[in-house]
């Protein structure tokens, strides 16, 4: 008998054969079974990291804004201060922007410091007091603080700061001291000065004299968050 012949045995006329399935279903589901198999074992051999889950599901807020949008944790952050520093933005004391780069602020060191100083003032403690509770918010994603200290083109000759390396550095230093102090972990901060390296507008004209607004731009403090 030729397996044809054989088959034909096994078939009903309407199509199935003697245990009521049809070719393509018996196919299915052993397809079906290799696949349910397949995903036990992964779960088997995975460990799934409950932080790391914690944060995906807190993390992701939506906003109804005429259509639906998804944010991230930076995103969420970028929120809270633009909130919490609302007076400060309002007096163009700080900028607050969301890139690649991940949130970066830049304040006035006016705001921070006397002039030739780098002591944090009461101020500038607020401020920062404020921008560690906004972090705090979403404390299961490991952020990186990184603190830069900018100067303008003026030199400084102090015995404290014989140079304005010296005093862009200790801005800096001193605040990751201050971020030490409220609890935010050493291997999150980074500080670095630029002295007058960096300037975001020029310090001087054509004609080589100083633009006393340009220098005040100059004069600042870059928190970013990454």
């Amino acid at each position: 008998m030729s397996l044809k012949q054989h088959q034909n045995r096994y078939r009903t006329d309407e199509g199935y054969d003697a245990f009521g399935m049809d070719d393509w279903l018996g196919t299915y589901a052993d397809m079906v079974t290799l696949l349910l198999s397949f995903f036990i074992l992964m779960m088997g051999i995975s460990k799934v990291d409950p932080t790391l889950w914690e944060g995906m599901k807190s993390g992701l807020r939506t906003e109804i804004s005429g259509q639906k949008k998804v944010q991230t944790p930076l995103a969420q952050i970028k929120h809270d201060l633009d909130s919490l520093l609302a007076v400060e933005r309002k007096q163009r004391i700080v900028q607050i922007d969301l890139g690649a780069e991940g949130i970066v602020m830049q304040f006035s060191s006016s705001a921070f410091y006397s002039a030739g100083s780098a002591d944090i003032g009461p101020q500038a403690q607020n401020i920062i007091d404020r921008v560690v509770a906004a972090m705090k918010n979403i404390d299961y994603y490991p952020f990186k603080i990184d603190i830069e200290g900018h100067t303008d083109n003026a030199p400084i000759h102090t015995l404290r700061f014989p140079s304005n390396w010296d005093l862009s550095v200790a801005r800096a230093t001193n605040i990751v001291r201050y971020l030490l102090e409220k609890g935010v972990a050493p291997d999150r901060l980074k500080a670095a000065g630029y002295a007058d390296t960096k300037p975001v507008v020029p310090n001087i004209d054509s004609q080589g004299n100083s633009i006393p607004a340009n220098q005040s731009l100059n004069r600042r403090i870059v928190v970013r968050i990454h």
